[in-house]
């Protein structure tokens, strides 16, 4: 994953569904932040990650930014020597492939495989029905702010966004990953579900 926001927005909803102790030495899997999409998607990174003798099990999680469809297709391309029979379209439930050695190869693109977007656009559909009207209230204020001169790239919007929400919420300003702890964001959606289903499939919880 690109970050560690991504990283403990993994970990906390995924403690709302499994045990997954504060001691990291007890995590049932090991999360870590491979660094920006460019390094992870470079020659050799993904290969070197799968034959490393103590990976049974490789996740990789990134935003889909403005195509699933060319990240899943380079993803594939880096990935096909070790495993061959990878499907041509990324499958909208993620992906999970198994090789002829016994390793296992997950990916999840954010936020639904499919959808241009990134982790905050996953997690926008986490926010609780009853605060739907305060999340549109936080839209229609950044699409202000950026008529009034914001210096708001497009692609950053959805995090826009999802942090004005998170400004007005007690307390204000916490990062997703706590917001999922304290229940502020849902980790019981139903928009969670299929990405729960596939993270238990991939490293059998």
């Amino acid at each position: 994953m690109e970050g560690n926001h991504d990283k403990f927005s993994v970990i906390s909803l995924m403690k709302g569904h499994v045990n997954w102790p504060e001691e990291r030495s007890l995590w049932p899997v090991w999360v870590e932040v491979g660094g920006s999409a460019e390094q992870i998607l470079a020659t050799g990174y993904l290969t070197a990650e799968i034959k490393a003798s103590n990976v049974r099990a490789l996740g990789v999680l990134l935003d889909a930014d403005v195509s699933a469809t060319g990240r899943f297709q380079r993803i594939r391309q880096l990935c096909s020597n070790l495993f061959p029979n990878l499907p041509g379209q990324m499958p909208s439930g993620g992906l999970v492939a198994e090789n002829d050695e016994g390793k296992r190869f997950g990916l999840w693109l954010m936020p639904d495989n499919s959808s241009p977007g990134d982790l905050e656009t996953f997690l926008r559909y986490l926010i609780p029905g009853e605060q739907e009207r305060l999340w549109e209230q936080a839209r229609e204020n950044v699409g202000t702010a950026i008529l009034n001169g914001a210096p708001c790239h497009a692609a950053h919007i959805p995090k826009a966004n999802l942090y004005t929400w998170l400004a007005w919420q007690d307390p204000p300003g916490q990062s997703p990953g706590l917001a999922l702890t304290r229940n502020v964001l849902d980790p019981q959606s139903i928009h969670a579900r299929v990405f729960v289903k596939w993270f238990m499939e991939l490293y059998g919880l």
